[in-house]
């Protein structure tokens, strides 16, 4: 029961943010034509007229039940005139019956469209908020995985794009199709029960020629009759829910795998590593294959019980209301009739076994969905509760540190800087043995790093740019890779054509607009030219290079230091590299030494061109 009130709060928090949702939307009236409306109106409007719809479609079933005790009387009495009559009244109710069916299906589906639209959008931003899908992959800590309950565990969100993609689009349908399908059933039930009630007293007990009068036997029979299929179907699917969230999250494991060679193709083919991806990928793929056989088993067993109970449950109410009828009790019409009554408030009483499986799918879904959240919600803690290093803005024209003390996401002390200034034009090389917190300590510098504590201070109106070892390329033309993050309007054809000439990619200036898989086709140095490019264009006045230029000759990575320094003078600079031959276009230099305690800390050493 704890587990069901959980599984309701948290169905209701996902689901609710899109009925209060302000955004102007429009949609499209066939009697009107395109309106604009707050989103929640429309959503609304929706779902208010689903309910109606779903509200019609259980008087039409309720008609067809009195259908089928007039019509079945008329085959009795063979009365031609009667069977005509009924028959035009079955077409007439059946046009209304798939008229509403039809619409009750669109209008559903223009719903989840518009509410996955809302959902996804929401997700995409919470998670590609600045730094967020990074902090939640640095936060993310190991969960249970043997509790099945683990949406309440803080963990790590793994394959996010599973989660935005998959998840939200089955959480939409499913609250939908299992929504809508309970409010149904229980409404019809309601009907149905009413009308079984006063059946139970026109359609007597009857066993061996004798009547039983017991007021509304037939309900306490459907009652305990789907009770038992209930409870039995509750005990044999249960470990379905745990079965499939882990279903879901093997597949994405081995379809990330796949996709993690697609990316390293060229390294993994010449180190000869296909072996061990071919033994990875069979280990992930053994997983999926092991949580299989266990769904299979599972369902093989609740498939036995839900086939017999389906299959029984055709031929029950005749069992129960056969002898009525053939000891003239009651009359055909009556008979079957009741028999419809009867398997209506039985199929209303075991929903819940028909949908077991799309129910324990569903709370899987909603498991993930609610993980991620969480997953999110902690890495925003993150940035935001003490301790934490702080980046803030100052009225002074230094870049700064103070008391920062740079941790692991563990919570482990890495490296210190108990001070550090940055003036416009210096540059400084940070250097040390590896391990000791260096690529970390730029990414503090650059704000998307938040473990640790102390004080960053960047100059009001400044920007900053970092250039990591392996530059990022984004799919789409060269044009693309070359000014993103920005648009393809942010800086003019000449400037573009200009920075790729500086850092000696000339040759691809009249490829800039060609859409090619750019990562895999420039080789490492020439993808680490094009991120210098970059910062001719953007221009920062602080620059962090991250080992940017490692991949380049020492003639070639000379060069394009020496064009930063001559297009950027203005710039701050901080670098890390391991190669002496940069000492010389830096005028500082900062070692990372370990200290007493075992912590490295930042300390200024001799002049860089000194040494």
């Amino acid at each position: 029961m704890t587990h069901f009130a959980q599984d309701v709060k948290d169905i209701w928090r996902l689901a609710v943010p899109y009925f209060k949702q302000k955004t102007q939307g429009e949609i499209r009236l066939w009697f009107i034509g395109p309106v604009r409306l707050q989103e929640r109106w429309i959503a609304l409007n929706l779902l208010a007229s689903i309910i109606v719809l779903e509200l019609a479609f259980s008087y039409i079933a309720k008609m067809f039940n009195g259908w089928y005790n007039s019509f079945y009387n008329s085959l009795q009495d063979k009365d031609w005139a009667a069977f005509k009559y009924y028959m035009a009244m079955f077409c007439l109710i059946a046009f209304f019956h798939i008229l509403i069916s039809v619409y009750k299906a669109y209008i559903n589906q223009l719903l989840q469209i518009r509410w996955r639209k809302s959902m996804t959008d929401d997700f995409v931003a919470r998670w590609l908020a600045p730094a967020q899908h990074y902090r939640m992959r640095m936060a993310a800590r190991p969960v249970d995985t043997t509790d099945p309950s683990i949406a309440h565990v803080t963990g790590p969100a793994d394959n996010p794009d599973q989660r935005i993609a998959e998840d939200v689009h089955q959480f939409v349908g499913n609250t939908m199709v299992l929504g809508i399908g309970f409010f149904g059933n229980a409404v019809r039930l309601g009907i149905f029960l009413v009308i079984l009630w006063n059946l139970s007293i026109s359609f007597p007990m009857t066993s061996f020629g004798l009547s039983f009068n017991i007021p509304g036997y037939l309900i306490w029979i459907a009652v305990i009759y789907a009770a038992l299929g209930t409870l039995c179907t509750h005990l044999i699917g249960k470990p379905l829910v745990s079965l499939l969230f882990h279903q879901q999250r093997f597949e994405a494991n081995f379809r990330f795998g796949m996709a993690r060679i697609r990316e390293n193709s060229e390294q993994i083919a010449l180190l000869g590593g296909e072996g061990a991806e071919r033994a990875s990928l069979f280990e992930r793929y053994g997983s999926i294959l092991a949580n299989v056989y266990a769904v299979v088993r599972r369902q093989k067993r609740l498939g036995f019980f839900t086939n017999f109970f389906g299959q029984f449950s055709v031929i029950f109410p005749f069992l129960l209301l056969g002898p009525a009828y053939f000891f003239g009790k009651a009359t055909l019409g009556t008979l079957m009739q009741t028999n419809q009554t009867f398997s209506s408030v039985q199929d209303g009483l075991t929903w819940f076994v028909d949908a077991y499986v799309s129910l324990a799918s569903y709370r899987a879904v909603v498991q993930r969905l609610v993980g991620f959240e969480a997953a999110m919600a902690e890495s925003s803690a993150v940035a935001t509760t003490e301790p934490r290093i702080e980046t803030r803005s100052s009225a002074t024209s230094v870049f700064g540190a103070e008391g920062v003390v740079v941790d692991l996401p563990n919570g482990k002390p890495l490296t210190a800087v108990p001070s550090f200034a940055l003036r416009r034009g210096d540059r400084v090389l940070l250097s040390g043995r590896s391990g000791s917190g260096k690529t970390t300590l730029l990414r503090a510098f650059s704000g998307i790093w938040p473990f640790g504590k102390g004080r960053v201070e960047m100059p009001e109106g400044t920007r900053t740019l970092i250039l990591p070892q392996r530059t990022y390329l984004p799919l789409g033309t060269l044009r693309q890779a070359l000014v993103y993050p920005e648009t393809l309007e942010a800086y003019p054809d000449a400037l573009q054509r200009e920075a790729l000439a500086a850092v000696g990619l000339d040759h691809l200036a009249d490829e800039l607009d060609t859409a090619d898989n750019w990562p895999q086709r420039l080789s490492g140095g020439e993808q680490q030219r094009l991120g210098a490019a970059r910062a001719l264009l953007v221009r920062p006045d602080w620059l962090f290079l991250d080992e940017a230029t490692s991949a380049l000759d020492e003639a070639g990575e000379t060069s394009l230091y020496q064009t930063l320094i001559d297009r950027l003078p203005e710039a701050g600079i901080v670098s890390i590299t391991h190669r002496p031959t940069l000492n010389a276009f830096h005028n500082r230099r900062v070692e990372m030494q370990r200290g007493p305690s075992g912590l490295f800390q930042a300390a200024d050493a001799l002049p860089a061109a000194a040494e």
